[in-house]
């Protein structure tokens, strides 16, 4: 056993000239000898006399030693508590709650950190791969199951970096391998199917059990307006105040909650008049979509766009075809499809729907009747 240049630390070579590395130093006065691990899992001399320097800190500060080495680990629940609080002021901490509380704490919450092994993770994967929604009897979206997973790995990351919790992460992507994921949507809007939503909204009573208010169908018809303006997502268009809105330029500032940005979109001058009447009586922190400083819940618009898509739109589909079912966010695929039909370039379309990638964009260049279609006829063989 080799001497490193740190205090207490010692490597073996192996044949394949490796080192592992081991540390030695004294618990309640005796001498202990520990193997910390080899250069082929990343261990280095310095990561090793880190371990040291914790280890010896329990037998110096006794009672006041480190929680996470002076006791058990504490359970993956508690672990998400300390990471959820971290991150609570987020736009989206709500939604990993909820993903949390309702598919991930049953099966890992009560369980000890250093108790969670890769396999765990993996027969969770399966499992939820069997599962269906109760909500829709659909069997969960890879996007789904890889979310749930990526919060196993983020809460372990956490722990890791930010409380030096010795641990190995058993749901990294190069242990636990992610769900394919195919989320682009085939189907958009033609011009003529837009005028039909605003036909029915009209003519509600033949699309609804029940009457819907007046107040309500308004709200609809300005966040439709503001939709296929924008091209916005469904929290972006339901967030945009008074004060965002610039008639005499016919701009609007939109937030995206999923980066935490603004950007500039465009209200289009057939829209103009809806959005210039409901701006009237407001105030400028008041969001357009409710008339108030109150957000409007999702389901307040879905409960009545849904079913004029579905009798519009989505009759003889299966259920578990996605690709062509209408839904709110075909409202933003029909923005950027119908730029691409009419020639706009990809990198205007990125910049309208604030797209951090070319590549979420590209597949709307397929649209464009520059797509290569003239190029080729013009070839001379």
């Amino acid at each position: 056993m080799k001497k490193t240049k740190f205090t207490g630390v010692f490597y073996n070579e192996t044949i394949n000239n490796g080192r592992v590395f081991y540390i030695r130093y004294k618990l309640n006065g005796k001498p202990i000898r520990e193997k910390i691990g080899s250069d082929k899992e990343g261990i280095t001399a310095a990561y090793a006399s880190k371990i040291r320097a914790k280890k010896t800190s329990i037998d110096r500060l006794k009672d006041d030693a480190p929680m996470l080495l002076n006791q058990k680990l504490p359970t993956f629940d508690e672990c998400f508590n300390m990471y959820y609080k971290s991150i609570e002021n987020k736009s989206d901490s709500q939604n990993t709650k909820r993903r949390y509380e309702l598919h991930v704490k049953s099966t890992f919450g009560h369980i000890k950190m250093d108790d969670i092994t890769t396999q765990m993770v993996e027969d969770f994967k399966l499992k939820a791969k069997k599962l269906k929604s109760q909500k829709t009897s659909r069997e969960y979206a890879p996007k789904t199951i890889n979310d749930w997973i990526n919060i196993i790995g983020t809460v372990f990351n956490y722990m890791i970096s930010k409380k030096d919790m010795n641990i190995k992460n058993p749901a990294m992507a190069t242990k636990v391998e992610r769900e394919k994921v195919d989320n682009d949507r085939e189907r958009y809007l033609e011009l003529d199917e837009i005028k039909k939503i605003w036909d029915a909204l009209d003519n509600r009573q033949e699309y609804f059990d029940n009457q819907i208010r007046d107040e309500v169908t308004e709200n609809i018809k300005v966040f439709l307006a503001l939709s296929i303006s924008t091209g916005a997502r469904l929290r972006s268009v339901l967030t945009i105040s008074k004060a965002d809105v610039n008639l005499n330029t016919n701009t609007v500032i939109i937030k995206n909650h999923k980066s935490n940005r603004t950007y500039n979109g465009y209200i289009h001058p057939v829209y103009k008049e809806i959005i210039a009447k409901r701006i009237e009586n407001l105030s400028p922190i008041d969001y357009l979509v409710n008339s108030s400083t109150e957000e409007l819940s999702r389901n307040s618009i879905n409960k009545v766009l849904q079913p004029i898509f579905d009798k519009l739109f989505n009759q003889g589909l299966k259920l578990e075809d996605s690709k062509r079912r209408v839904v709110i966010h075909t409202l933003r695929h029909t923005f950027a499809s119908q730029l691409a039909i009419q020639g706009t370039p990809i990198y205007t379309i990125m910049k309208l729907m604030d797209h951090a990638d070319i590549s979420q964009t590209i597949r709307y260049a397929k649209l464009s009747p520059d797509s290569g279609k003239d190029a080729v006829q013009k070839l001379e063989f």
